[in-house]
């Protein structure tokens, strides 16, 4: 008696990469979060660790996950 995987359960091998990609980008997106709660805390810290660049790097991370996100849920509903 084999069980059949279900339709729509098994992983395919070529998105995994595109995957993995994504959840440490979105891994990321949850340090960035910690920090800007920690920095929001913190106003003594906050001078010191807050930065233009710094901010525009969270923007592209926040876009770069959006982005990854709805590439690979549209990539999941294709056959």
């Amino acid at each position: 008696m084999t069980e059949e995987p279900r339709q729509g359960r098994t992983p395919r091998p070529e998105f995994r990469l595109l995957e993995q990609l994504t959840a440490g980008v979105l891994l990321l997106v949850l340090a960035a979060l910690a920090w800007m709660t920690i920095a929001a805390y913190l106003p003594a810290a906050k001078d010191a660790v807050v930065s233009e660049p710094l901010v525009i790097g969270v923007i592209v991370l926040l876009l770069a996950a959006l982005a990854l996100v709805s590439i690979v849920a549209l990539l999941h509903t294709r056959k």
